[in-house]
């Protein structure tokens, strides 16, 4: 005998392969219908009869639904579109030969009652329902075209489209079956050229309409060439008036600036030639002020210096020569040309004033040539100065006569003496062949010195021996009347 448990281990056993049995069965019993299917389910139980329908029939539209075994029986019948060509071969209302194709989209209703109706007629017939729909639509095109002209069929396709679908869609809705769409491809005229005929008259009017449209096209477009080209000669002109306008304006402005720059460069120039006049003037006041420092007043100096010597040797000449009877006498009259020769060099001192402003306007008149001018006025006052000098000496050796060239010759006869001396002097080795021993040089020296006299006395006619006596005597005579005095 079999133990409990096994036997509950089999219990189990079977109730799980019966469940798994189960389930199998009503998971092969469920049919799952895609959207583009619709199931018709027919038998017991299946639903509820249509009042013209002698059997209970449920239409499934995508989802899913349980089909009993042996009590119900489901049939599918596809919903998609379908599309068939045909050409319809007829005559048109004015009896003329004409063919059209045309495409034409179709499919089964998707509502209960079309899924039902269609069934009921094409359910075994699925693959034929083309051919049926084509017969069905060929034969209302055919009729609708005999109603209409090839000229409203060729202007209108969509209005015998239209015809079309509406004639046949009561028939259509009858079978379970809807168009979706009748597309109207090509229309012709087979054996004769009516079309042909047809369009070239259209398209000479055609033609014509466009040579027109193109030549009055062409027309407002050379209109408006023109009128273009008139506007941007007139915007030409305008801009050529303006921009003559501002290079007026420019030129205008640039000759005022011009003239502004040469009016201020004028002005500039003069200032500096202002400028100038005024450094050369300063330079000229400079240079005469040096010329009177350096040349003049030491001419002068010199000038008076030389007066001064005359007169001195004049009076040492005068006290001398003359007795001192004559001695007041001539010492007014020395005075008295004292004062002329004063007046004299003041009226020459007058003149290199009057000369040394003269220079000075010249100058500043000519401030390029006060260097020249300059050197010229120094030299010439120098000039001044000597020639002062030597009429200074003129008139005194005028007035003195002898007196005076002696007292300038003995002034000069160490210089005499020195330059006669001068050729022994530079005698290293002298070598006396005399009986009268060294005192033969002291012959010679004076050999010198009377030959030395007696040039000056062959050049100025002055013996230098005899005035020297003279002076020596009137010496004494002076030297015994101070003592008999």
């Amino acid at each position: 005998m079999l133990s409990p448990l096994l036997i509950q281990v089999i219990s189990v056993i079977a109730i799980v392969i019966a469940l798994l049995a189960l389930l199998t069965f009503i998971a092969r019993r469920i049919r799952r219908v895609p959207p583009n299917e619709a199931l018709v389910i027919v038998g017991r139980g299946a639903g509820r009869a249509a009042p013209e329908q002698s059997s209970a029939q449920r239409v499934v539209i995508g989802g899913r639904t349980f089909i009993w075994p042996i009590l119900q029986q489901g049939f599918a019948i596809s919903l998609e579109q379908r599309q068939i060509g045909i050409t319809v071969e007829g005559v048109d209302k004015n009896r003329i030969k004409i063919a059209i194709k045309a495409s034409i989209n179709f499919k089964v209703s998707g509502t209960e009652d079309g899924v039902r109706r269609a069934a009921q007629r094409f359910l075994s017939q699925q693959s034929l329902l083309t051919e049926i729909i084509k017969e069905s639509l060929e034969g209302s095109l055919r009729s609708i075209v005999g109603d209409m002209t090839i000229e409203q069929i060729i202007s209108d396709r969509k209005s015998l489209s239209d015809r079309v679908v509406a004639e046949t869609k009561t028939d259509l809705v009858e079978q379970g079956l809807q168009v979706d769409l009748l597309n109207i491809s090509d229309i012709s005229t087979p054996g004769s050229e009516y079309l042909a005929n047809l369009g070239r008259a259209e398209a000479a009017r055609a033609r014509q309409v466009a040579e027109v449209s193109e030549a009055e096209a062409a027309r407002v477009s050379e209109f408006a060439r023109i009128e273009a080209a008139e506007q941007v000669a007139e915007r030409q002109k305008a801009l050529s008036l303006k921009q003559a306008t501002i290079k007026a304006e420019t030129d205008r402005a640039n000759a005022e600036a011009e003239a502004s720059g040469q009016l201020a460069k004028a002005e500039q120039d003069k200032l500096v030639a202002v400028q100038e006049r005024d450094a050369l003037s300063e330079q000229a006041l400079v240079t005469q002020e040096r010329l009177d420092i350096e040349i003049r007043k030491p001419a002068e100096a010199e000038a008076y210096a030389e007066v001064q010597r005359a007169t001195a040797i004049r009076d040492a000449a005068n006290a001398s020569t003359e007795a001192e009877a004559y001695k007041r006498t001539k010492i007014a009259e020395a005075n008295k040309v004292a004062a002329v020769q004063d007046a004299e060099a003041s009226a020459t001192s007058v003149r290199f004033a009057g000369e040394a402003e003269r220079d000075r306007q010249v100058a500043l008149a000519a401030g390029i040539r006060a260097d020249g001018e300059a050197r010229a006025a120094a030299i010439q006052a120098e000039g001044l100065a000597e020639a002062a000098a030597t009429d200074a000496k003129a008139m005194a050796l005028k007035k003195y006569g002898e007196a005076a060239l002696a007292q300038e010759i003995i002034s000069r006869l160490p210089e005499i003496v020195r330059a006669a001396a001068e050729p022994i002097s530079n005698i290293k080795t002298l070598t006396v062949v005399s009986t009268d021993g060294a005192s033969a040089v002291t012959k010679t020296v004076g050999q010198v010195l009377g030959e030395g006299t007696e040039v000056v006395k062959s050049l100025t006619g002055l013996d230098v021996g005899s005035i020297l006596a003279g002076l020596a005597g009137g010496q004494l005579v002076k030297a015994a009347d101070t003592k008999a005095e």
